[in-house]
């Protein structure tokens, strides 16, 4: 994968222009969503795919069989920690 790097400026909002070969690059468009990820020093932008429902059920099914999780142990371990949050 080709590495792109740039330097950007924040502006007086917080605000950084992401550059057009980037963009490009990315399929990023205007009203287009970015996830922002902090880690350690970092700053990670990721592009969100807007999927439909099918479409993430179907990537989520496929993460749960690969990943070989237990689904009804997940639940249950959510329901009790809702249940300590009362």
């Amino acid at each position: 994968m080709e590495k792109l790097e740039s330097i950007v400026r924040v502006s007086g909002k917080g605000q950084v222009v992401i550059p057009k070969e980037v963009r490009k690059k990315l399929g990023i468009r205007a009203g287009g969503k970015l996830a922002v990820i902090v880690k350690d020093d970092e700053i990670i932008l990721r592009k969100i795919e807007n999927l439909n429902l099918s479409e993430m059920s179907s990537r989520i099914s496929a993460i749960v069989e690969k990943e070989n999780i237990d689904v009804d142990k997940l639940i249950q371990e959510a329901v009790e920690w809702a249940r300590k949050q009362k």
